[in-house]
């Protein structure tokens, strides 16, 4: 009977053993492959900018990146990543190492810090340890300008010691999320326009992580393409789009998207359009099946860099709404009569249509100014001259009204030259935000030659500046 007790409380014993180092096994937080990577991605970033030995260049942290991102991939619980990224910032620390952080900083009056989004250190499940540590280099403000600086005269950001990865290879894993982790890192600490990105900079990061992790060539020039689509700027022109470079055949005719739906309004290749039966006049409102704009939309959205949808459309309806490497492609349009047709429309390469295709150009005007009735005028600001806008306002001096005409780049003036008719004085017309260090900028920071010319300022001393009404039309 004893021998049986003694039995029992053993297994009991063995038991309690097996269930409490299961509880501990299991009470460790497990993390996942893109956690660990979005973590080192945005301490990465902090620390090349923002840590007083990095940021001076002393490190080559394109390939400490490398080195770190393949201690990780072992990695399975969080105290363990926890850990390595201890053991990985502290060994950038010398006993020279000097960080010195600023009370003042944040009360600096024309400080923006909008950008300055920090939130990730508290909420991304780090220790205590590693969060304090992360948070002495947030907040350190003896910063290097290595890896960027802000020069002197025009206060733009330049990056001439990024000199990239040697040997890079688009089938590494790792050297793609570089290049992932460079790029989003750049915008994110030095872009001052960042915070207006439709989709919150942060989450771009975490939806672009799977994207970079596909392994095949195309989906790594997709991803690029997607990755600049969403800074939302029409300024920031991917040349190399795989999705744009790439496309082997185009209509015969182009149009203006109105409405959600495409019109034609111009004929390359008179010969295509009429075995199609194309006029000008006839309205698309479908293809391949799709609503026109659902159509453009699913395929260019995430193409194009856009900071709004009417870009969009103008960046595409000229041209490539209907591109595509078929040679032909369905459509359903209205004709001018009022019938509605379902048909294929023959496309061909662009050098069938010659360099008429590439630029389409504005619509000659009779005159750059005209009088529109007895007291309203009208201006063109396309390609009008220095001289046509002097003659210009002196013919409308005593007119009710001006209409400027804004829908185009003027070619021959510059904007502030109608100051000098419109201003009684010379007055500040913009106020400029601009970039002062890692994450922050600063508001109305003057120009460093203000004293020779204020480029944020215009007009003059005119008693017969133009007193009347100002329409602009704008697109």
């Amino acid at each position: 009977m004893q021998g049986i007790l003694q039995c029992f409380s053993m297994k009991k014993i063995l038991l309690f053993i097996f269930v409490f180092s299961s509880l501990i096994t299991f009470s460790q937080t497990k993390v996942t492959d893109s956690q660990k990577i979005e973590s080192l991605i945005q301490i990465w970033g902090l620390l090349k900018y923002h840590h007083p030995e990095i940021s001076k260049g002393n490190y080559d942290f394109n390939n400490e990146f490398i080195l770190e991102f393949d201690k990780i991939q072992s990695i399975e619980f969080n105290d363990d990543l926890n850990n390595e990224f201890i053991n990985w910032i502290k060994k950038f620390e010398t006993k020279k190492t000097k960080f010195k952080s600023d009370d003042n900083f944040l009360k600096s009056k024309n400080l923006f810090t909008k950008n300055a989004d920090f939130k990730w250190i508290e909420h991304s499940n780090f220790s205590n340890e590693l969060v304090a540590l992360l948070t002495k280099v947030k907040n350190n403000v003896a910063v290097g300008d290595y890896y960027a600086s802000i020069n002197s005269l025009n206060k733009m950001v330049g990056f001439k010691n990024e000199t990239g990865l040697n040997n890079f290879d688009a089938s590494l894993k790792s050297h793609r999320m570089l290049f992932l982790c460079s790029f989003w890192n750049v915008m994110r600490y030095w872009n001052v326009n960042i915070y207006l990105t439709v989709q919150p900079w942060s989450e771009v990061l975490t939806e672009m992580i799977p994207e970079f992790n596909k392994n095949e060539p195309i989906n790594f020039e997709l991803a690029k393409e997607k990755l600049f689509s969403k800074l939302n700027d029409s300024h920031s022109d991917y040349g190399y789009s795989t999705t744009l470079t790439t496309v082997k055949n185009f209509p015969s005719f182009g149009g203006r998207i109105i409405s959600d739906s495409l019109v034609v309004n111009v004929i390359f290749n008179k010969v295509l359009t009429d075995r199609d039966s194309i006029e000008i006049g006839d309205v698309i409102y479908a293809i391949e099946g799709e609503k026109l704009r659902d159509y453009y939309l699913s395929k260019y959205k995430e193409v194009i860099s856009a900071s709004n949808e009417n870009y969009l459309k103008y960046a595409i309806e000229k041209t490539y709404i209907l591109s595509s490497n078929k040679d032909s492609i369905q459509v359903e349009l209205i004709k001018k009569d009022g019938r509605r047709q379902s048909k294929h429309i023959q496309l061909a390469p662009l050098s069938y249509f010659g360099e008429r295709y590439a630029r389409l150009s504005p619509p000659k005007l009779e005159s750059n100014w005209n009088k529109i009735q007895d007291d309203i005028g009208y201006l063109n600001l396309y390609k009008i001259t220095k001289e046509e806008l002097k003659t210009a306002f002196q013919s409308f001096e005593n007119y009710k009204g001006i209409i400027i005409d804004l829908r185009n780049y003027p070619s021959h003036i510059h904007g502030a030259m109608l100051a000098d008719y419109l201003y009684s004085n010379k007055k500040k017309y913009m106020n400029v935000l601009g970039p002062s260090s890692p994450a922050y900028g600063e508001y109305n920071f003057e120009s460093p030659l203000k004293f020779i010319k204020d480029p944020f300022a215009a007009g003059k001393k005119n008693s017969k500046y133009y007193k009347g009404k100002i329409v602009l039309l704008v697109d």
